[in-house]
């Protein structure tokens, strides 16, 4: 039956405790083959532009989003397998799966926490990435300093790509962010997502990173819509 699977359920997990209660696995080869995979992701999904609202106005986010049902019936193969597999794997049944494509290093996703799941002490984020390899970067919260003092001597540097899986796991969205920096790359890449949390734990009520943060008084607007 694994000859059939588009996945390596075999694929030995390699975790990092980023703390006490903080961990990533990752699972190196985890889609056998990842070029094939990549097409089929790249055609069956409508890529749109989204845009975020930062302070009063929104702007274009760089890269492009979609999403895709596990049980949709043109949903690819690479996904249906990798949903059960995250099943039977974590014990959870994750929401999924959401897609993001870089069209080169120009695109990237700013360091945050994905907040807009509100229970944050324990939570699951899985992600496939497939195309080429580029940072991901994970830096303890902390309190916000000057642009020039930001610290990075304690953050952890992966290099997910080319059919890896990534799954962040217990406070990860509570303790830390995470990002995909700007790269010198000219390659697409993609990150399916799926997402859970247990609720449990104090609902966290500090805006997210979707939010707007504005400095008025006028009603708070929506964080995101989708580009006309």
């Amino acid at each position: 039956m694994d000859a059939e699977l588009s996945i390596d359920r075999r694929a030995p997990v390699q975790r990092a405790q980023l703390d006490e209660s903080s961990w990533v696995d990752l699972v190196p080869g985890f889609v056998r083959q990842p070029e094939p995979a990549f097409e089929e992701v790249r055609r069956a999904v409508t890529w749109r532009q989204s845009e975020v609202l930062r302070y009063e106005r929104y702007v274009p986010e760089r890269r492009l989003v979609g999403w895709i049902p596990p049980d949709a019936t043109a949903t690819p193969t690479l996904v249906r397998h990798t949903h059960l597999h995250l099943r039977a794997s974590y014990r959870q049944a994750l929401d999924g799966a959401a897609a993001i494509l870089y069209r080169n290093g120009n695109d990237f996703q700013g360091l945050h926490s994905d907040r807009e799941m509100r229970w944050l002490d324990h939570t699951l984020i899985a992600i496939v990435v497939l195309g080429v390899r580029r940072p991901f970067v994970f830096r303890p919260r902390g309190p916000w300093t000057a642009r020039h003092e930001v610290d990075t001597r304690h953050d952890v540097v992966l290099m997910p790509g080319e059919g890896d899986l990534l799954v962040m796991g217990g406070a990860c969205q509570r303790d830390w962010l995470h990002g995909v920096p700007e790269s010198s790359t000219d390659r697409e890449r993609i990150s399916l997502t799926w997402r859970w949390t247990s609720r449990r734990g104090r609902p966290d009520t500090a805006p997210g990173y979707f939010e707007g943060r504005q400095f008025s008084d006028r009603p708070r607007q929506p964080g995101t819509r989708l580009a006309p």
